[in-house]
C-alpha cells in the first residue's frame, strides 16, 4: 500500500533541504609546513610576547614582517616593533631592527604602506596604559625607513586629518598617485572625539591626509573596530569586526557608499563570533576572508550550554557580489588545542597555477605559553 504525505510536508521537507544545502560544509586542510620566524623563547625577556605579524612584500622571494615585541598582549609599556627579513624559497629570517616604545607608551599593531613616490612606513598603533590600568590609544605613529641609512627614522606623529586625531591604523590601498588608508578614530581623543572607522586619502605620498568617508556611519551606525578593504570593479569592498561580537562584509561604490552589506555571524552555523583582524582579498573571481575564527559555538549569550570552545585560523571564500560565503577552511587548530592568543594573518602567494602556494604569516601561543611568529604553506589548490 502507498504511504501518502500531506502536500505541506513535501514543500517543508524541499525547503528544509534547499536551505541545509545553501551552508558550505566545514573542511579542515593542515599546513605542510610550518615555519619557525621568530621563536619567544630566544627573544630577551621583555621581548617574549610576539604578536600582530603584518607583511611587506620587497620582492618575489623576500617579505618584511614587523611585528609587536613585548611581555603581554596588551598594557606592557615599552613593547618595541620588531622588523625582520625572510625569505620565502629557503625560510631564512634576519633581524633589521627593533624599535622600542618610550614608557609609558607602548608600540602594539604595525602596518604597512610603500606610497607611490617609493617612500615605506611602517604606521603604528600606539598605546599606554592609563589609571585604571586599561590600556588607551595615544595617536598612530610612523616609522619611516630610510635606504640610505638602512634603518628606520625615529617614529613621527600623525597629524590630525578634519579635526580627528586616529588612533588605529587598519590597511592601505595604493592606486598610481593616490593612497586610501582606513584607519580608526576614538571618542575620547581630542581632536575629534568620535567612535569611528573611517577612510582618509592621500594624493601627496602621506605627507598629507584628506577624509573620504565615516564607515561606521554609512553601514548603519555599527561600532566596528578591525577592518580590511580592498578594490572590487568601480568600488570596494570592506569586511568589518563589530563591538556587537558580529563580523561583516560591505560592498560599496567608489565613494565607499554602501551598495549591499551581509551579517557573518550567526548566519552560518561556523562562524559564531567575530572574525579576529580580518585579511580580505580577491583570486580568481572569488573573494577570500582570512582571521581569528570559532567553529563552534562560544558560550556566549545565543548559546550559554555550549561553552567556550578554541579559537581556530580559517579561510573563507565568498562570493563578491552577493557577499555569501561559499566554503569555510579550518587552516589551522582543527583538532580544538588550547591556543591562547593567535591568528592575527597575512596571505602571501608564491608560484602559479598548480604549482601555487599560499603562505600565511601569523602568531600562536598554546596552554598559556609566549606566542611565536610562524609560517604556514599550504598547496593552494587545496585550500582555494
Amino acid at each position: 500500500m502507498k504511504r501518502r504525505y500531506p502536500g505541506w510536508l513535501f514543500v517543508l521537507t524541499l525547503v528544509t533541504s534547499v536551505a541545509a544545502a545553501a551552508e558550505p560544509a566545514v573542511r579542515s586542510v593542515p599546513p605542510r609546513n610550518v615555519t619557525m620566524l621568530t621563536a619567544s623563547t630566544a627573544q630577551p625577556a621583555e621581548f617574549r610576547y610576539l604578536a600582530f605579524p603584518t607583511v611587506l612584500r620587497t620582492s618575489a622571494d623576500e617579505i618584511w614582517v614587523a611585528y609587536k615585541s613585548g611581555r603581554s598582549h596588551a598594557t606592557d609599556a615599552g613593547a618595541a616593533m620588531e622588523v625582520v627579513r625572510h625569505t620565502l624559497s629557503t625560510g631564512a629570517t634576519r633581524l633589521i631592527q627593533r624599535v622600542p616604545a618610550p614608557g609609558p607608551k607602548l608600540y602594539q599593531m604595525g602596518e604597512w604602506v610603500r606610497y607611490p613616490d617609493g617612500a615605506i612606513d611602517l604606521c603604528i598603533d600606539v598605546q599606554d596604559v592609563g589609571w585604571d590600568g586599561r590600556h588607551y590609544r595615544s595617536g598612530a605613529e610612523t616609522l619611516r625607513w630610510n635606504p640610505t641609512r638602512n634603518a628606520f627614522d625615529p617614529t613621527a606623529p600623525m597629524r590630525p586629518v578634519a579635526g580627528v586625531q586616529y588612533g588605529y591604523p587598519f590597511e592601505f590601498i595604493v592606486e598610481g598617485k593616490t593612497t586610501l588608508q582606513l584607519i580608526m578614530a576614538f571618542g575620547y581623543h581630542k581632536p575629534g572625539g568620535r567612535w569611528s572607522v573611517d577612510v582618509i586619502r592621500s594624493e601627496d605620498s602621506g605627507r598629507s591626509w584628506g577624509f573620504v568617508r565615516n564607515l561606521t556611519e554609512e553601514f548603519g551606525g555599527i561600532r566596528g573596530n578591525e577592518s580590511g578593504f580592498i578594490r572590487h570593479g568601480d568600488g570596494f569592498l570592506v569586511t568589518t569586526r563589530g563591538y556587537d561580537r558580529i563580523a561583516r562584509l560591505h560592498r560599496t561604490d567608489a565613494q565607499f557608499r554602501v551598495r549591499h552589506q551581509a551579517d557573518l555571524t550567526g548566519k552560518y552555523s561556523f562562524v559564531n563570533n567575530i572574525v579576529g583582524r580580518p585579511r580580505i582579498w580577491l583570486r580568481d573571481g572569488h573573494g577570500y576572508l582570512l582571521g581569528r575564527n570559532w567553529t563552534r559555538p562560544t558560550g556566549t549569550a545565543a548559546d550559554r550550554t555550549a561553552g567556550p570552545s578554541e579559537m581556530q585560523l580559517c579561510l573563507f571564500r565568498f562570493d563578491p557580489e552577493t557577499l555569501a560565503l561559499t566554503s569555510c577552511v579550518i587552516i589551522d587548530n582543527a583538532d580544538h588545542q588550547k591556543v591562547t592568543d593567535g591568528y592575527y594573518a597575512v596571505p602571501v602567494y608564491t608560484g602559479e597555477g598548480d604549482q601555487a602556494q599560499l603562505h600565511v604569516i601569523t602568531y600562536k601561543g598554546v596552554n598559556g605559553r609566549p606566542p611565536d611568529i610562524v609560517r604556514l604553506d599550504y598547496r593552494w589548490a587545496e585550500v582555494k
